[in-house]
């Protein structure tokens, strides 16, 4: 975004003051010298000034060339180059008596009052300008004095001159002021987006922190469940009976699973983290995935029915998501504690309430060693999830010998987060 330092950098560097110059050098000589060049051409201009008329345009060309070269102090001393623009006016005029031809030179002094302006506070700016007016007007009406003209012509070249070098410099001051004031406001605005930029990259830092933590909790959760799960499957094959082929096969399907299981999670975890380098990624499964779930499942012999009431699209994306995950857990328990038993899903969401209950039936083949790979962590990962969302978990045995997991969990308390 500009501001008026950056308006100053520009006209300070050495290229871009030359071609600004220079520009302003050719069209005021350009300017100055039109009548005579015109009136040469035409073969008839008559001049009866004491220095003759080759000598004068040399003259208007140095004085305009040495008028336009005060700019350059425009950016670093603009009082220095409005006083010097005056000054090379004045002497032109004085000098040459020649005030019709020099009536672009002005418009360069109020260049030089505009760069004052721009760069100095306003109240400086105009106590200048009007010393510079008073100056060249009191500087004209000497000079016009000493020529011998009558008070009326003295008094009309005067007001004449006065208007024509202090409008252009009065509007140069406005148009200065303006400016310093849109640069003030633009400076005010840069200033305010980089503190809000500063405050969004220290808050995502802060959410990429809470990110990873929460990657972390994912990984210990699920990954570090299933892996421990995976070693405790693992030390219960190695007090099997060498002989007892089924049940070390029954076994071995559950270490793969435990596998299966822990690599996804890896994978999951791994995704996640992904995202904050820009990869896409798929979003985060939550209750809206069920019928993917059990057709996970149902693909692998399981008997599951989905029952889903109410609208669980616009459920929070905390609560969906852990719910999903609890689901998710207690299928898997399931899966290993009771195979081949029909297991029931059932949702009710409410615009407070959302409750999820997962119930398998006995198992149909009992297992050989119930507790060989019992796995004491599922149930706590599970309710720490829970807690989280302030929702409240249950889970134990039903009295005809299956399974029972019901998560409640407020709605309302998660409204500012959508899925």
């Amino acid at each position: 975004m500009p501001t008026n330092d950056d308006f100053t950098r520009v006209l300070t560097r050495p290229r871009s003051m030359a071609v600004f110059v220079a520009i302003v050098f050719v069209v005021t000589t350009v300017q100055s010298l039109i009548n005579p060049l015109a009136g040469l051409l035409e073969g008839e201009f008559p001049w009866e000034g004491p220095v003759p008329l080759p000598a004068v345009v040399a003259l208007v060309v140095l004085g305009c060339a040495a008028q336009s070269a005060f700019l350059f102090l425009g950016a670093r001393a603009p009082v220095i180059a409005v006083v010097g623009t005056a000054g090379c006016y004045v002497a032109l005029v004085v000098g040459l008596s020649i005030p019709r031809w020099l009536t672009a030179l002005p418009l360069v002094v109020a260049v030089a009052v505009f760069l004052l302006a721009a760069g100095r506070r306003p109240l400086v700016a105009i106590v200048w300008s009007v010393a510079v007016v008073g100056a060249v007007s009191l500087s004209l009406f000497a000079w016009a004095m000493s020529t011998g003209a009558t008070p009326g012509i003295v008094a009309s070249f005067v007001f004449e001159t006065l208007l024509a070098f202090g409008t252009p410099v009065a509007g140069a001051v406005a148009l200065g002021v303006w400016w310093a004031r849109r640069m003030r406001v633009l400076r005010r605005t840069r200033d305010e987006l980089a503190a809000a930029a500063e405050r969004h990259a220290a808050e995502m830092e802060r959410v990429t922190a809470l990110e990873r933590a929460r990657i972390a909790q994912e990984l210990h959760d699920v990954a570090g469940q299933h892996l421990a799960g995976l070693l405790s499957l693992a030390d219960a094959a190695v007090d099997i009976d060498v002989l007892d082929t089924a049940q070390a096969t029954e076994l071995i399907a559950e270490m793969r699973a435990e596998g299966r299981f822990a690599s996804a999670s890896l994978y999951a975890a791994l995704r996640d983290l992904r995202i904050q380098n820009g990869s896409r990624v798929e979003p985060t499964l939550d209750l809206r995935s069920l019928d993917a779930l059990r057709d996970f499942w149902a693909a692998r012999g399981m008997s599951i029915d989905v029952d889903v009431r109410g609208s669980i699209a616009d459920l929070p994306a905390m609560v969906s998501t852990t719910a999903y995950r609890v689901v998710q857990e207690a299928l898997t328990n399931a899966s290993k504690h009771a195979p081949g038993a029909v297991t029931r899903v059932d949702v009710e969401a409410s615009p407070a309430i959302l409750r999820v209950s997962v119930q398998n039936d006995a198992a149909l083949v009992p297992r050989a060693a119930p507790d060989a790979g019992g796995l004491g962590w599922g149930l706590t990962g599970m309710a720490e999830r829970v807690d989280l969302i302030h929702g409240a978990l249950t889970a134990g045995p039903r009295e005809d010998g299956g399974w029972s997991v019901v998560l409640r969990a407020p709605v309302g308390v998660f409204d500012s987060v959508s899925p």
